[in-house]
């Protein structure tokens, strides 16, 4: 890590953020997450009836809640990458992504507590067997993302810059979490009502 007064302001060409190692992790987490998509989306699709019926119990607004928080926090990240650029303190903007991971993370027990609550359990039917699934291994997402943004935060704080390509690297795994949401949401939410 480098200094606030050694990192300058950097003409930068057009390149593409992070390195090659980052883009083939994201592909290959993201080809996780195509599998159960397609494999839902299978499902949907020979149990569209059961699926639909099953999906009404979700709690939509709680969905809609947390693409806006994710949404938010993404918009909070790209600026911190802007500032970092800038060689300008970021950890308000860190602050504010790291305090929307916090409400996801929130807004998500509640929905699981009512879910749980009524009944609606990873063995009760096959619709929210892919549900907890789909959204536990986003929310782990979240976590590991939320290590990454404090790391990064915490060097801010102690008056450091973290390295530009890790803390591309970091907001380029925030936003792919943010991007996995809001297909999880379109499919499992919104999705399965068709």
């Amino acid at each position: 890590m480098t200094t606030r007064a050694e990192a300058a302001p950097a003409k930068h060409a057009h390149r593409l953020a992070s390195d090659t190692a980052f883009w083939g992790f994201i592909f290959a987490d993201m080809t996780v997450f195509v599998a159960f998509f397609v494999a839902y989306l299978w499902q949907f699709g020979d149990n569209r009836d059961e699926f639909r019926s099953e999906a009404s119990h979700l709690v939509m607004w709680l969905g809609l809640v947390n693409a806006v928080v994710l949404l938010t926090s993404s918009y909070f990240v790209v600026r911190a990458v802007q500032n970092l650029r800038a060689g300008v303190d970021a950890r308000v903007l860190l602050g504010g992504a790291l305090t929307s991971a916090a409400t996801f993370a929130m807004v998500k027990s509640v929905e699981y507590a009512i879910e749980i609550g009524a009944g609606h359990t990873m063995t009760s039917s096959t619709f929210f067997m892919y549900y907890y699934v789909l959204t536990g291994l986003h929310l782990m997402h979240v976590a590991i993302g939320s290590i990454l943004l404090t790391v990064w935060w915490r060097g801010e704080q102690a008056g450091r810059v973290v390295g530009q390509r890790f803390a591309e690297s970091a907001a380029g795994y925030w936003h792919m979490v943010d991007l996995l949401w809001i297909l999880i949401f379109s499919f499992v939410y919104i999705g399965s009502h068709a």
